[in-house]
């Protein structure tokens, strides 16, 4: 009889099955699984996995999920207008990312769903006669590539006066929204193109303007181990020689209502702590990081990451733990990215 540990397994390797089956280097299987799990603690592993497999349930995007996504936009009159057939004549699908394959991947999905699906051809290129540009993705965070990439386009693409850019997400953390939308509504004034940001999921990380449940992987406070200690002592000694300050653990809030990226509080607790504690041994190994790795995920500024989790069947983001992703599933243990195995292996940005 299959344990709990067994059964959990083996339900996230059938979510997985298929991650970056484009790639086919590796076998996402509960061996896989069971592999990643055992770096942990044995009393954490029951929850590391419950919670992990809830995650996914939330946040892994499989083909069909995007594949819904793409008839969203469809179904959306202010997107697509009230004739769709007709109104996608004067419509221009942006390929203007210049890192990263997110948005050249999505928007050849689309091309090709809705010409079997619809029997349309998309615009990718011409500007002629066009009166919405859609900028397609898969999730924003900090918003400065989105930002960089528009900034870039007005200057050097001169897109047509007078009309409209829908910025389009699969998901959006909030915690910049306003700083975004400010930046892009002044980069495109000068050419009179208005700007509207639709997502399909939207994850709380507004710590300034709303208040909990906040829907990242933030945890409370731990003095317990030896590598999140030397990581905070570093922070600290960061913001002392900067002279700016950072983001450090989340505050308990008493009657607090739960994201529902998590099965429980109690559980939460457990396991953002876990993963920060894996996440920080992974910020000791490199002998020169990159300032922007920390245990949460990459992120700007002195914290201990950003905190989200979000991924599709191509790829995970690197603003997620790096418990997650960091490491390499063919590297030997003597070997800095062998010292860490990884669930969702990250096909890197060039």
């Amino acid at each position: 009889m299959a344990t709990s540990i067994q059964k959990l397994e083996e339900s996230i390797a059938d979510k997985i099955k298929n991650y970056q089956k484009h790639l086919d280097l590796w076998e996402f299987d509960d061996k896989h699984v069971d592999i990643w799990i055992k770096q942990f603690p044995e009393e954490e592993r029951e929850i590391v996995l419950t919670e992990t497999d809830n995650l996914l349930s939330h946040n892994y995007f499989k083909k069909s999920k995007i594949k819904e996504f793409f008839e969203e936009i469809w179904d959306t009159k202010e997107i697509m207008g009230i004739n769709p057939m007709m109104f996608i004549n004067q419509v221009q699908f942006l390929d203007i990312q210049t890192k990263g394959h997110s948005q050249k991947r999505l928007v050849k999905l689309l091309e090709d769903y809705y010409l079997k699906s619809k029997g349309v051809v998309i615009n990718k290129c011409n500007h002629a006669n066009v009166k919405k540009y859609i900028y397609l993705d898969d999730c924003m965070y900090t918003g400065f590539t989105l930002i960089k990439d528009i900034s870039n386009w007005i200057e050097s693409m001169s897109p047509n006066f007078d009309t409209q850019l829908d910025i389009i997400l699969l998901g959006e953390y909030n915690g910049n929204y306003n700083y975004v939308m400010e930046q892009l509504e002044k980069k495109c004034a000068g050419r009179r193109i208005g700007v509207t940001l639709y997502r399909m999921y939207e994850y709380n990380n507004d710590f300034k303007h709303l208040m909990p449940p906040y829907d990242v992987l933030w945890p409370q406070y731990i003095d317990d181990d030896e590598y999140v200690n030397a990581y905070v002592k570093g922070m600290e000694e960061q913001k002392a020689s900067t002279g700016k300050g950072g983001i450090g653990f989340r505050n308990v809030y008493m009657g607090e209502k739960e994201s529902e990226l998590f099965t429980s509080t109690q559980n939460r607790i457990i396991f953002e702590k876990a993963l920060l504690k894996k996440g920080a041994y992974i910020c000791s190994l490199p002998q020169k990081a990159n300032e922007r790795m920390k245990p949460m995920g990459y992120s700007h500024g002195i914290s201990l990451g950003f905190g989200a989790f979000f991924a599709t069947c191509y790829n995970i983001s690197n603003n997620c733990p790096l418990a997650f992703w960091w490491g390499d599933v063919w590297s030997a243990s003597s070997e800095t990215l062998g010292k860490w195995y990884p669930l969702l292996p990250r096909e890197v940005n060039q």
